[in-house]
């Protein structure tokens, strides 16, 4: 509910106000800058640290992505990280193999965990997710993302037909959905699919301020997806402005608008990761108040670009890293 205190802030300022050291850190190897930067502003508060070395199917040029990957493991290298702390794994890796990473870190790791989600594609971070959430062994939990100083042109390529994301598929007992609440990306991928399903209201998660020029992105996004589905165009009070960062209102929002989970909805997650959080965080919490199941479509890509961000965004003279506290000691901070 609105009345609970789900605190986030930057990075160094929030773990601390959480007391104690001897955290676990999950992450992510991959192609971005932003892969090394909450390692390194928290290497000695770190006793254990997993890295997931992600490999798309169609990774082109495979020598430049090799070369990148072994520059961002050299980093992480000076930050503390050894060899055997780092996980190969593909891409479109199946789910009892995602639940395999994160079980095996669970069981190794202390009962304060770190979780990085700045390069971790969200079919992989949904799900992991869940299991930090959900496991006991796990008390408290920090999830945190780096904010990119800019992105590339073109973010992926080569995407799957829109499907649900990992986990979040159960049954239902209804075919319908009353909501589609969709985040506003850069691109609306396979969504105009999902616009023809028996749905009664679409609603839109909008980020603000976006900042030039991902506001035109973000414009376009709805420019056509709007032009490419007939009697569905766009109210300004189905379009709530939250900020791109404040994961507590986005949570809030979704609330809000589907009645603390009694309405049926679906979610449609292409835009900033941090939005994208609220919405796996409300579907976790919908189904453990015993609602009816939140469905998560996604267009996943089968590849991403080798300069998908570039550079870490700065923030009083130190990297922009968003943390929010997602469990502590023992309590979910987001429940409804």
């Amino acid at each position: 509910m609105a009345d609970i205190f789900r605190p986030w802030g930057q990075l160094q300022w929030l773990m601390g106000k959480l007391p104690g050291g001897n955290w676990s850190f999950l992450g992510t190897l991959g192609t971005e800058d932003r892969c090394t930067t909450a390692l390194s502003q928290l290497a000695p508060e770190i006793v254990q640290q997993t890295f997931i070395k992600i490999y798309d199917p169609h990774m082109s040029p495979a020598a430049a992505f090799e070369a990148r990957f072994q520059e961002i493991e050299k980093r992480l290298s000076n930050a503390g990280l050894r060899p055997e702390e780092i996980v190969e794994a593909d891409l479109l890796q199946d789910i009892d193999s995602i639940e395999e990473v994160s079980t095996s870190f669970i069981e190794s790791a202390s009962n304060r965990v770190v979780l990085d989600i700045s390069s971790m594609p969200k079919r992989w971070f949904f799900p992991i997710l869940r299991f930090l959430l959900n496991d006991q062994r796990v008390e408290t939990l920090v999830v945190c993302y780096s904010v990119a100083e800019r992105y590339g042109s073109q973010l992926s390529s080569d995407p799957l037909p829109l499907g649900p994301l990992p986990t979040f598929d159960r049954p239902r007992n209804l075919s319908s959905y009353e909501d589609l609440i969709v985040s506003v990306g850069f691109a609306p991928l396979g969504l105009k699919d999902l616009f023809e399903a028996e749905i009664e209201k679409i609603r839109y998660l909008f980020p603000f301020p976006p900042g030039p020029p991902n506001y035109f992105r973000n414009w376009d996004f709805l420019r056509k997806l709007e032009s490419e589905v007939k009697n569905r165009s766009l109210k300004v009070e189905d379009r709530w402005q939250v900020h791109t960062f404040d994961l507590p209102d986005a949570f809030e929002a979704l609330c809000r608008a589907t009645n603390y989970g009694e309405r049926t909805c679906a979610l449609a997650p292409f835009g900033p990761k941090t939005h994208s959080l609220a919405m796996c965080l409300f579907a976790l919490s919908a189904e453990n108040a015993g609602k009816e199941p939140v469905h998560v479509y996604y267009t996943q890509p089968r590849r991403y670009a080798l300069d998908y961000s570039i550079g870490v965004a700065s923030k009083h003279n130190q990297p922009d890293t968003k943390a929010y506290c997602i469990k502590l000691n023992g309590r979910n901070l987001y429940d409804i």
